[in-house]
């Protein structure tokens, strides 16, 4: 059994309590798939990797703690923890197959094929907050009991996103005292949620997402925390790392609602449409504009990287989403001319984005 470091089979067995008969590495996580003798059932085996993914040990902690309070409040939104080895980073969950990751769903089928996993997610992603809001000193509690440090996971880096606006404004990208203020009021929103905080996995992706036959499970909650619910919320107007566009207009307007909805179960303020517009634009704008703090990383790479087009898709779609909501105008506004100063800028990123796909991938070779 190669687990890169990880338990043994022996360890394993003792923890679970069973005969593990075959396993199944699934790459490139310290994740593995084991299938046990006595009850007939398989299981899932997470462990602290030695390299560079995975390597922090608080994620394990993070994992349990998250686990463990979703498990003590009743919300079965993500996989049940079965046992763990803290001492040793080593965590058993529930096999949560045969639901499978809803991003390899929509690569594989597309996303009329896949609409129904991507309801199940923005759904069970609203559910998730509208369950959880209020409940944060539960969380607080299990982080205790799992010996994990509190850490705000909060959006943070406005001074970062700021002085990157100043040193694009050098570059020819006007800034503006009233893009300032806009940013200063999306930064005090999330920084200060209010009825919208809640509870997170921390890492709200299609790939942290397992459906089947219209629902499924949230999983990977190594950066587990309470936040502004908006900020999850935000992937389905702004692309990720994995795309270079997400759903198109009217997609995106039906996967609001569906989140909404479910959000509103829990969180009354999600009704409100100026409340609820200013936690959208403020989640979408500053989720783009964090993104653009790697501009100098960008400006070096080759041309026809896709991640200068992915850049400018983020940064075109979060002010469309802004511009929906008719909330921060401004900060809308100067996202908006950033991607048309970085078409000018990157020539071979200049391209139409309408003529690609709904979640168009982004290429890694």
């Amino acid at each position: 059994m190669d687990t890169d470091g990880g338990p043994t089979r022996e360890t394993l067995e003792a923890l679970i309590g069973d005969r593990i008969v075959s396993w199944t590495r699934l790459e490139p996580w310290s994740v593995m798939r084991c299938h046990l003798e006595q009850t007939r059932a398989s299981v899932i085996v997470k462990w602290r990797r030695s390299g560079a993914v995975r390597s922090d040990h608080r994620q394990i902690l993070v994992e349990h703690a998250g686990l463990t309070f979703l498990q003590d409040i009743g919300v079965a939104s993500g996989p049940r923890l079965l046992a763990s080895d803290l001492a040793a980073g080593v965590l058993v969950l529930e096999d949560l197959a045969p639901r499978r990751p809803l991003d390899l769903q929509i690569g594989e089928a597309g996303v009329a094929a896949a609409w129904p996993g991507l309801a199940a997610f923005a759904r069970a992603t609203g559910e998730l907050a509208a369950l959880t809001t209020g409940r944060g000193a539960a969380f607080e509690a299990a982080l205790i009991r799992s010996g994990a440090s509190s850490t705000d996971h909060r959006i943070a880096g406005a001074q970062a996103i700021l002085a990157m606006m100043r040193g694009l404004e050098e570059l020819g990208l006007p800034l503006g005292g009233l893009v300032e203020a806009d940013l200063a009021t999306a930064f005090a929103a999330l920084q200060a949620p209010g009825p919208f905080q809640a509870f997170s996995n921390g890492d709200c992706e299609a790939n942290n997402f397992l459906t089947e036959g219209g629902e499924g499970r949230l999983i990977d909650f190594e950066a587990a925390d309470f936040r502004h619910a908006l900020v999850d919320a935000a992937a389905m107007h702004v692309p990720g790392p994995a795309w270079l566009t997400v759903a198109g207009p009217s997609q995106r307007a039906e996967l609001e609602q569906i989140y909404r909805t479910a959000l509103a179960t829990g969180v009354a303020a999600a009704e409100d449409d100026a409340a609820f517009g200013l936690g959208m634009a403020a989640a979408c704008l500053t989720r783009a504009c964090e993104r653009l703090t790697r501009f100098a990383r960008l400006e070096d790479r080759p041309r026809g990287d896709p991640s200068r087009l992915q850049m400018i898709s983020a940064l075109e779609a979060a002010a469309e989403a802004a511009s929906h909501h008719r909330r921060l105008p401004h900060l809308a506004g100067w996202a908006r001319r950033a991607g048309s100063w970085l078409r000018r800028r990157w020539p071979d990123a200049d391209q139409d984005l309408g003529q690609l796909g709904p979640y168009t991938p982004r290429s890694r070779a």
